[in-house]
């Protein structure tokens, strides 16, 4: 991983280095917020740390940084000389996404793990991968093997209704709900004319590895054709030893 600093102390640079180091994180100093966003528009950061020892960058100055760097979804923590709990607070409501003491480089490392743990979390909860297919749910986005396949967005919503439930049956109703907000009667009309374009555009079927089927009484569900073929197979060895 590596984290860009935005300091003008290079002791705080040096020592930082080496803590992180351990945990096979590589720092790269930069003196300013200029330097550091040019220095963005070719590398990526897993995580920004701003140095607020001189003042020299103030809430406003934090603000417009994340305003224009939004699209990029860096998490950035302010390296504050005050300890006390209004302080931070002030950097937590200019825009920073945490804040963690300067001078105890312990509690910088700590504060550094928790948000990218956080991060991993809130990334993977937008996204469902099973087999070639991923749904991205923040961009509205299903690609199959790397390739998109437009969907509208009723389309994508039931998409990852079934997505991220597989092998688990999804009644009329959830699907209503989910994708109409409304009961089941309202959208029933509509709901087999949305499975069947969602077959059809997301090639379900034994070839790319998914079936979606309909179960009489219970709803829908998105099976594995491998989950599918264990369960024959089971009840076969049943049939045979019966």
């Amino acid at each position: 991983m590596r984290f860009a600093l935005v300091t003008e102390d290079p002791i705080l640079t040096r020592d930082l280095a080496g803590c992180l180091a351990g945990d096979s994180i590589a720092v790269e100093s930069f003196d300013g917020e200029l330097p550091l966003v040019r220095a963005m528009r070719a590398s990526t950061y897993d995580l920004v740390l701003i140095d607020a020892k001189n003042g020299s960058l103030l809430l406003d100055s934090l603000l417009s940084w994340r305003h224009c760097n939004a699209a990029a979804c860096t998490p950035a923590i302010v390296l504050t000389p005050f300890p006390d709990w209004t302080a931070m607070l002030g950097w937590i409501n200019a825009g920073a996404t945490d804040v963690a003491y300067r001078f105890d480089l312990e509690q910088v490392r700590l504060r550094a793990h928790v948000v990218l743990q956080r991060e991993n979390h809130r990334a993977g909860a937008d996204t469902v991968t099973l087999g070639g297919y991923v749904l991205r749910r923040d961009l509205g986005v299903l690609t199959l093997d790397g390739v998109e396949i437009p969907l509208t967005p009723r389309e994508f919503t039931m998409a990852w209704l079934f997505f991220s439930n597989p092998g688990k049956f999804v009644t009329r109703a959830q699907i209503a709900g989910g994708v109409w907000g409304s009961c089941e009667d309202v959208a029933a009309r509509s709901i087999e004319q949305h499975i069947y374009k969602l077959r059809k555009k997301l090639r379900l079927s034994p070839g790319n590895g998914l079936n979606l089927k309909t179960v009489y009484a219970l709803g829908y569900k998105l099976d594995s054709v491998a989950s599918i073929g264990e369960a024959g197979n089971a009840l076969a060895c049943v049939e045979q030893f019966a």
